[in-house]
């Protein structure tokens, strides 16, 4: 049934590559188990070590293996790499690699294959963002032969087994790479997974087939080994959530993620559906504010716009009474989480209005508007046209409003907000974000190397800031390592760095024809390796 495209596939990668390989990705004669995913997410790219996007890490997790898998929160399990050590300052990891895996495109997977993947994502021509990240400091890796490396970094990096514990940092073909070039994030991705990249179809679907010479699964985290049983996993990007539920109910789709909030409690009792819910891992629902353009460049006024807003209701009326206020760059199930947010910042509009009086920022009657020299108090905020950013901009527009801050909402599609807010043109833009480390929360959103460009949108730059995130990577006792982070909420919480919002909660629904869905990354990542689906 789906030989043409997966002959077309494998004549591209042969024309292409030059090799001389026969590879066999077509399913088992008599099968036929497609399952079908509606997902609320868009893709900028599928390449993993490119993508800003944090659900291209659902679909590339299944091309992509990694070489440790993380499962639950902080427990590591073999992948691609059959042991590992680590130096006392972890600035030094050394991992054994398995012997018996090649990519999709019949190369090898070796020593080589990581070093390249990894020399990869730090090059600046790639512009990595989230695997940059992920890889924290990273110096070298140093081939000790074909099945050893060595992975060094400048500084110590305690949090690196969870970054590679994520398709971002997963072994590519460096065959498939080189020769495809510009195409690879789109038409070409070769991984060593369970699943075959198929095709993509421009925000339509992303579709897989079965490796039916896969054999190096995890038995501790998905509880089997070998080929999966799936022989078609597709990806509907549908990213209206109203349109998505309707496909789930059609039957077009067999289970969709980011149910919507207003029938969650509908689809929990149908006896037709089966409704999942997970805290999520990561940062919450965040107004990240500017620090370097002009107004919210001074702390009063973004301090003011912290106090403007009325937390309790906007759970009830933007989030649907789902989750719970956020209170910190982490959500709460995440070590070293505080309320220091909460505790600071409670709705206070009489307060906000003190504070940009003391700042010179005077309300003009006439307009409603505060004026500070003749200028206006405008923010910029800029956001994705998409149901709960446009809800969520509007609920605080209103809040703004009332203290006289003219809060002017810019919804556009993901181009074109991506392309302002790397540029720095913002004021404010929403975000959320799902990690599974704190380093990755505080180095993505916060460090100085991520704010040209990059995902610190607060584009806040400070050596103190920098060195705290630096020494809590390094420290490997739990405890000690929270204390440091603990310091870093506070610096966050006296500059109004960002406004927390809502810690969510993951919803995902399904068939109950759909069984045996692994779910990763604290809550977020459906897994369908080991899943299965009946008729």
């Amino acid at each position: 049934m789906h030989m043409y495209p997966i002959l077309k596939r494998r004549l591209f990668l042969t024309l292409i590559l030059v090799l001389a390989l026969t590879v066999v990705i077509a399913p088992a004669a008599g099968q036929d188990k497609e399952l079908v995913f509606g997902l609320s997410f868009t893709v900028d790219t599928l390449d993993p070590g490119a993508t800003t996007f944090s659900g291209v890490e659902i679909m590339v997790g299944h091309v992509f293996d990694t070489l440790v898998r993380q499962q639950p929160l902080g427990t590591f399990h073999p992948g691609l790499a059959t042991e590992w050590s680590v130096n006392a300052d972890a600035t030094e990891y050394t991992f054994k690699l398995r012997d018996d895996v090649t990519f999709h495109d019949g190369t090898p997977f070796n020593a080589a294959a990581v070093k390249f993947t990894f020399d990869r994502i730090v090059d600046p021509a790639l512009n990595s963002q989230m695997a940059f990240s992920f890889i924290g400091p990273y110096q070298e890796t140093e081939i000790v032969d074909d099945y050893t490396v060595i992975v060094r970094f400048a500084s110590p990096n305690a949090a690196f087994l969870d970054g590679l514990s994520h398709p971002q940092l997963g072994p590519v073909s460096p065959t498939a790479v080189e020769a495809l070039g510009a195409d690879w994030g789109f038409a070409g991705i070769v991984g060593t997974g369970p699943f075959v990249f198929e095709s993509y179809t421009p925000d339509s679907e992303v579709a897989l087939v079965r490796n039916p010479d896969y054999n190096w699964g995890s038995e501790a985290v998905f509880g089997r080994t070998g080929p999966t049983d799936i022989d078609r996993l597709v990806f509907k990007l549908i990213e209206d959530p109203t349109t998505r539920l309707a496909a789930l109910e059609s039957g077009e789709v067999d289970m969709i993620d980011a149910v919507p909030a207003l029938d969650v409690e509908r689809i929990g009792a149908s006896e037709e559906f089966e409704l999942l819910q997970f805290p999520q891992a990561g940062h919450g629902w965040s107004l990240i504010i500017n620090s370097e353009k002009a107004p919210t460049n001074e702390v009063a006024v973004r301090q003011a716009m912290a106090y403007a807003i009325d937390y309790d209701s906007m759970q009830d009326i933007v989030f649907e009474g789902l989750g719970s206020r956020a209170c910190s760059p982490l959500t709460s199930i995440m070590f070293a989480w505080t309320d220091a947010f909460c505790q600071t910042y409670n709705y206070d509009p009489e307060k906000a209005g003190q504070i940009l009086d003391e700042a010179g920022w005077v309300m003009n009657e006439a307009t409603g508007i505060r004026e500070r020299d003749g200028a206006p108090l405008v923010v910029q905020h800029f956001s994705p046209e998409r149901p709960l950013g446009v809800a969520t901009g509007q609920f605080i527009q209103q809040d703004l409003a009332a203290v006289g801050i003219d809060f002017q909402l810019n919804f556009s599609d993901i181009a074109a907000y991506l392309e302002v807010v790397r540029a720095g043109e913002h004021n404010t833009q929403q975000w959320w974000d799902t990690q599974t480390d704190p380093d990755g929360v505080f180095r993505t959103l916060y460090h100085s190397s991520n704010a040209d460009g990059g995902t610190n949108r607060s584009r806040y730059r400070s050596e103190v800031m920098d060195g705290l995130i630096d020494q809590a990577v390094g420290i490997g006792d739990q405890a000690e390592r929270a204390a440091v982070y603990v310091q870093i909420e506070q610096i966050i919480t006296d500059e109004a760095l960002t406004i927390f919002l809502n810690d969510p909660v993951v919803l995902f629904a399904s068939t109950p024809q759909v069984q045996g869905v692994t779910i990763l990354g604290g809550g977020f990542i459906p897994n369908f390796y080991a899943a299965s689906i009946s008729s």
